[in-house]
């Protein structure tokens, strides 16, 4: 487990051993031994389903070691070779569909999003006439100007929380974006350099990602990249030139992100909430969670 996963672990693990001591009702608002197993059971659900969101992270990790192995056989195969005229310089590149990443990331955001309305779930059952199937009751609650421990706790991130909402509706139900996965061997002066092109997807919720014949046939990947090459070189006397160092930088161009920096963004500050509810749980002691109202404050 990551640092962050075992941080969940170990605040569930406090608020279980709470658990298993706290009272039952009319102390707390467990009624049953049935219920504490229930409420138990929610958060174990969320936790398995963060684990579930660190699987497909893995899996687009090891899809990119994928690439980059593949990029090392094309490197061993590409070496320019010529008997009647010497060849100075080469460029081998290779771009193919890479649908995969975009399966991965889909369940990734599915996972996130549905641990999200587990723990939604758990919250309810400290509010008095609130029923819960996810967190867009309780985000209504707040939008609604009601307050309280769990609700000023879920409020800090409400920003992050519709982002993602945002993101996963449109990428599980509005439109499937595509991938393209590749790079490029450059030969010079008996030198080689070999550059993974960066999986990238839209850093903020895509609106519009056509899927057509016409759009695959002109697509390019480069054009979402940025693509910085420096070179260091010696000529000698006799006017001979010798490459001493060449670098290939590429990176994504504005509104694009790699995938793996975005699985990791969404990821951590997934574990950071899940962390603060549990904590907020924690304190509350199986107790009612008062809803007050919060009134506006008076101009000076």
């Amino acid at each position: 487990m990551s640092p962050k996963e075992k941080d969940v672990a170990k605040c569930l693990e406090s608020l279980f051993k709470r658990l298993d001591a706290a009272k039952l009702a009319p102390e707390t608002i467990l009624k049953s031994a049935a219920q504490k197993e229930h409420y138990e059971s929610i958060l174990m659900f969320a936790f398995r389903k963060l684990q579930a969101a660190r699987y497909h992270y893995q899996q687009v990790e090891g899809l990119l070691d994928a690439q980059r192995r593949e990029l090392g056989r094309l490197h061993s195969k590409s070496k320019p070779s010529g008997d009647k005229f010497k060849i100075v310089s080469s460029t081998m590149r290779i771009s193919k569909s890479a649908n995969e990443f975009t399966f991965e990331l889909s369940a990734f955001f599915a996972a996130i999003r549905s641990a999200i309305d587990f723990l939604a779930r758990v919250c309810a059952q400290h509010f008095k006439g609130v029923q819960a199937d996810s967190i867009t009751t309780l985000l209504g609650l707040i939008k609604n100007g009601k307050t309280g421990p769990i609700l000023d706790t879920i409020a800090e991130d409400t920003e992050w929380l519709t982002r993602l909402r945002d993101y996963r509706d449109y990428l599980v139900h509005r439109l499937v974006i595509s991938t393209t996965s590749g790079g490029e061997v450059q030969w010079k002066d008996g030198s080689a350099i070999t550059t993974p092109y960066p999986i990238v997807v839209p850093s903020e919720t895509p609106k519009h990602f056509p899927d057509t014949r016409r759009a695959r046939a002109f697509d390019e990947p480069e054009n979402r990249l940025s693509v910085m090459t420096s070179e260091a070189s010696v000529t000698y006397s006799d006017g001979r030139k010798r490459l001493i160092k060449k670098c290939v930088q590429m990176e994504p161009t504005g509104g694009y992100i790699r995938i793996e920096d975005l699985m990791k963004r969404e990821i951590n500050a997934f574990e950071r909430f899940f962390v603060r509810v549990v904590e907020a749980l924690t304190k509350l002691d199986f107790a009612l969670a008062p809803l007050k109202v919060s009134t506006p404050k008076k101009p000076l």
